[in-house]
C-alpha cells in the first residue's frame, strides 16, 4: 500500500507514522488543553475536534469530527482513548466499555471544496483539504 503524506504548510507527514497498536485514528485539529490532536496545529480558524483520518484496506478515510470519550467528570473529554485515571472508580464508564461521542466541528471540513461527513470520503492523490483556513494536500505515493 502506498504511503499517504499530508502536505501542511510547507511540511509532510505520513499518516501511517503516527499509527501504533495503541493509536488507530489520526486526529487533527486546533492544538489546545482541551483535546490531544495527533496532528495539533496553531491555528484558531481550526475547531480542536475537526477531523480523524482511518485506515482502510483501500486507503485512508477522512472523517469530519472525531470520537471522544466522555466522562461525568471532563477528565476524558479530551481524550481520543479511555484514560486510566479514574477506570473503576466512575459509575458511568466501565473499564470494558468507556463511552464515545462523536464531536463535529463549527465548521464542516471539505475535500475538494466539498464537506465531507461522519462516514468518511477515500482520500486520493493530489486531493485538497480545507480545514479552517488551512488548505492540506494530500500525496499518496508507492
Amino acid at each position: 500500500m502506498p504511503k499517504t503524506y499530508l502536505h501542511i504548510d510547507g511540511k509532510q507527514t505520513a499518516l501511517e507514522d503516527h499509527l501504533s497498536r495503541a493509536r488507530t485514528l489520526i486526529t487533527l485539529g486546533r492544538n489546545s488543553d482541551e483535546a490531544y490532536n495527533v496532528i495539533a496545529l496553531e491555528d484558531d480558524t481550526l475547531d480542536v475536534f475537526q477531523c480523524q483520518f482511518s485506515q482502510t484496506p483501500t486507503g485512508w478515510k477522512i472523517h469530519n469530527g472525531q470520537w471522544r470519550t466522555e466522562c461525568p467528570k471532563g477528565i476524558r473529554s479530551r481524550l481520543q482513548h479511555a484514560c486510566s485515571c479514574c477506570i473503576g472508580c466512575c459509575v458511568n464508564v466501565r473499564t470494558a466499555h468507556p463511552t464515545y461521542d462523536w464531536r463535529l466541528p463549527a465548521q464542516a471540513t471539505r475535500l475538494n471544496g466539498k464537506p465531507i461527513d461522519t462516514e468518511g470520503t477515500h482520500l486520493r492523490d493530489g486531493d485538497e483539504i480545507e480545514a479552517g483556513t488551512q488548505r492540506i494536500t494530500v500525496l499518496c505515493q508507492a
